[in-house]
């Protein structure tokens, strides 16, 4: 019963953060190019209805960007700063630097297709939310540290969504309230460890899920208050506690 409980709370979670925020009001600034040509200054980098190249050399601040139709591939080398990377229909493949929210939501959503998408923080806060999507399509994500408690109605914080598909995610450490959520298939959550020093989660959904360690090893939940919650139907769970004598974390419906 406690992971069912588990699973209607978090589920319903993503359902309200799934909706893409509006780039916060400010300035916006970009340094960006599309299938060689340089984008002029403003609030959006939209591309083609065919397969895009979009390049970004600096921070994105403000900005929205999408690639629209087609099998893009979107490269920013700098700090997502209050911003939106959406990958659009087809196969796409997103890397970005860091999600920095510091006014606003920094978020990338890859968009319907099976997308590949590289970040290496998602470090949120209560208020400013940092957030991975990857929406429809069997999607393959890798994200580095993921922290950051949510606020109310489970918007801010550090947060990776899986969403629709069946989607392979491979985390670092999430802890300080920094959560992974699998979606509505069969899913791969990989991660370093969490809730090692304060509380994390990973979250499996429905579907019959692995969930383990990096490279499949054994996933160590805590020793601080870890939560690893297979959600419904039979899942392959490679998890234990980091302090069996002392367990602070909670590992559930996750044989």
């Amino acid at each position: 019963m406690r992971g069912l409980a588990l699973t209607a709370t978090l589920v319903a979670a993503a359902s309200l953060t799934t909706a893409p925020a509006h780039a916060h009001e400010g300035l916006p600034s970009h340094h960006c190019v599309l299938n060689g040509a340089e984008v002029p200054p403003g609030q959006e980098v939209f591309g083609t209805p065919g397969d895009d190249v979009i390049e970004c050399e600096n921070d994105v601040e403000n900005v929205i960007i999408w690639g629209g139709a087609g099998n893009d591939n979107i490269r920013v080398k700098g700090l997502i700063i209050d911003s939106q990377v959406l990958g659009g229909d087809g196969d796409d493949r997103l890397q970005t630097s860091h999600l920095l929210p510091r006014e606003g939501q920094a978020s990338i959503r890859a968009g319907a297709g099976d997308d590949t998408v590289i970040v290496p923080t998602v470090m949120g806060t209560t208020d400013n939310g940092a957030a991975v999507y990857g929406d429809q399509g069997a999607d393959t994500i890798t994200v580095g540290t993921v922290s950051g408690s949510p606020g109310q109605h489970a918007r801010g914080g550090g947060q990776v969504f899986g969403n629709d598909g069946a989607d392979t995610i491979s985390a670092g450490v999430i802890d300080f309230g920094g959560r992974v959520l699998g979606g509505s298939e069969n899913d791969v959550i990989e991660a370093k460890g969490v809730g090692p020093e304060a509380g994390g989660v990973i979250q499996g959904g429905p579907g019959k899920d692995t969930i383990r360690g990096a490279k499949d090893t054994v996933l160590l939940a805590g020793p601080g208050w870890g939560l690893v919650d297979g959600g419904l139907d039979e899942d392959r769970c490679k998890v234990q506690h980091a302090n069996p004598e002392r367990a602070r974390s909670t590992i559930a419906a996750c044989p």
